[in-house]
């Protein structure tokens, strides 16, 4: 018979097995800069649209009424020798079975998913179970839609939003766990602060809180194209990063921190900034099945 003191090292012992903390060298201003050596692919996935009724819910002080198509890309980043990397997963695939589309917050926004993530990835030759490391920028529905494909992956986030994200405290950030429930059995890497994902600076999350408690942005050094930054929702479009402006249910001091602290790395690397959800910035962008290198 198994002691209680044998089972309960066991279950500590399974947790610890499918939990670690991220212990890599920590990310400098030097790593971010020092030029990379590996031949990375950027894949862009159109992982649907939002239509916002009312910008100023996104900034207070403009556009008052105004309605905006917001774009919704996911990201797959191909490492010649260390895996891959999906980065958000959009807007959940089932609502490409809504031919109108799908009303939520009371009419706020109104959600269309026309091609489904997983066909996309399809198309690339890619399978959602053999993805190495899968990374919400955040929780909330248009990044983590379909994040219950990637329950093989190893699951990058910071602990802080991990922590809310399985708790009775997640609808209170308007998570649904129904989202992203099957990640709670999957392999994760507990981030607190920055985190360098394949060992070589290459691809950087940088903690970029305000947003979320969590909230991550990405930083990808392409070897043509040049380093970039994916914003997630530090900024929803050009305005809000001339103005500094934020949603109202942003956190205001960690988000100004977060700005400041992009600006400096762009000022210091000359990376440039892709704002996710920017429409105009989407129209200028390749889509997959092209790739940035």
């Amino acid at each position: 018979m198994i002691s209680t003191l044998s089972k309960s090292m066991m279950v500590v012992t399974a947790h610890l097995l499918m939990t670690a903390c991220a212990t890599a060298k920590p990310v400098t201003l030097e790593l971010l800069q020092k030029e990379s050596t590996a031949q990375l692919k950027l894949y862009v996935l159109d992982c649907g649209t939002i239509q916002t009724r009312d910008l100023s819910v996104f900034n207070p002080n403009v556009d008052k009424g105004v309605v905006l198509d917001m774009a919704v890309p996911c990201y797959v980043i191909e490492h010649p020798q260390k895996g891959t990397l999906v980065w958000d997963a959009g807007l959940g695939d089932k609502y490409s079975n809504e031919e109108k589309g799908v009303e939520v917050f009371q009419g706020a926004f109104h959600l269309k998913v026309e091609k489904t993530m997983h066909s996309q990835m399809q198309d690339i030759g890619l399978n959602s179970d053999e993805i190495t490391y899968f990374a919400p920028s955040h929780l909330h529905l248009d990044h983590s839609g379909n994040a219950n494909y990637f329950a093989n992956s190893t699951l990058l986030m910071q602990k802080n939003e991990y922590d809310i994200a399985f708790s009775s405290e997640a609808i209170n950030y308007n998570f649904d766990i129904n989202n992203y429930s099957a990640l709670k059995e999957s392999k994760h890497i507990d981030l607190q602060g920055d985190y360098d994902v394949f060992g070589d600076g290459s691809v950087v999350i940088l903690s970029t809180p305000g947003h979320s408690p969590g909230h991550q942005s990405l930083f990808v050094k392409l070897k043509e194209t040049g380093p970039i930054i994916l914003s997630g929702d530090l900024y929803h479009f050009e305005k809000n990063r001339v103005n500094y402006g934020m949603p109202i249910w942003n956190d205001k001091k960690l988000t100004i921190r977060s700005f400041a602290k992009i600006d400096h790395i762009i000022d210091q690397t000359s990376a440039n900034l892709w704002i996710q959800h920017d429409p105009e910035e989407a129209k200028t962008i390749r889509m997959s099945p092209e790739y940035y290198q």
